[in-house]
């Protein structure tokens, strides 16, 4: 079974947002969806798999990227 980590990206000028989802998906990064908050910022959720048995296990969080939040508050 799978063990996924995620976190999320608040874009707030939509006419970048190819170039800001490019470069979360060259960091290894899935992008999951997309909400939309307004007319011009939207907020994408990425997954990624877990790759350290060891992180999933304890289920300790990666530090977060500059700019991101996490969905669930962490």
């Amino acid at each position: 079974m799978h063990k996924w980590r995620y976190h999320s990206l608040l874009i707030r000028d939509l006419s970048i947002a190819d170039a800001k989802l490019n470069v979360e998906g060259e960091r290894g990064w899935e992008l999951v969806s997309v909400c939309l908050i307004d007319s011009n910022t939207a907020r994408a959720y990425f997954k990624q798999p877990v790759e350290d048995e060891t992180f999933a296990a304890v289920g300790m969080a990666e530090p977060a990227l500059a700019g991101s939040t996490s969905p669930f508050g962490q």
